[in-house]
């Protein structure tokens, strides 16, 4: 006997398809109640102050309420930033001047590996594309010192979620923003 037989005397006819319902209208309501899925927000034209367009971030942010950029030095020749969406980091952003005799791409090998079979792309004089990250290495120079200027781009959740898509997304933000960064940093191309 059910407890509700105790204050009635009666037994209540089991409906289970009338709960599942309930069940699952709740579940859908407080699924939707907090978005539409969709992004409410702007993508910004930039990537950490430097100017790329909209369309070519647009590919790696997930939908949601809040884009933020977030950028700090981690050196004077060392520029980071974090893009987050809702206060999740979505894509982190690091770029480096480093000594001429310096091989970056062996620097971040173990690096490229973790975010996924790094391959050559023909981007700057050097680079590689990962399936979560790419990174680019160009000559230039600066205050009469030659300089090699380094990029990552390291993503933190596979967006978009077809592979070959992200990796090509993320080669032409890599070729479109890494030339704009190291002419921030005052670093001449050779």
């Amino acid at each position: 006997m059910s407890s509700r037989t105790a204050t009635t005397g009666k037994s209540w006819p089991r409906r289970p398809g009338v709960r599942l319902g309930a069940a699952v209208a709740v579940l859908l309501s407080v699924a939707t109640g907090c978005s539409d899925g969709g992004r409410d927000y702007a993508v910004p034209k930039d990537l950490c102050g430097v100017e790329v367009g909209s369309d070519l971030l647009a590919p790696f942010l997930p939908d949601g309420e809040k884009v933020a950029q977030r950028a700090y030095d981690a050196g004077d020749t060392s520029p980071r930033c974090r893009v987050t969406v809702d206060d999740r980091l979505i894509l982190y952003v690091a770029d480096d001047l480093v000594p001429p005799d310096t091989d970056p791409l062996k620097v971040q090998d173990r690096a490229l590996l973790r975010l996924g079979n790094p391959a050559p792309v023909d981007v700057g004089e050097a680079a590689r594309v990962a399936n979560r990250g790419a990174t680019a290495v160009a000559g230039c120079t600066r205050d009469g010192a030659e300089k090699k200027f380094v990029t990552l781009l390291q993503l933190e959740r596979s967006t978009p979620e077809d592979t070959e898509q992200r990796r090509s997304a993320l080669t032409d933000l890599l070729r479109a923003y890494s030339p704009k960064a190291m002419a921030d940093l005052g670093c001449a191309p050779k």
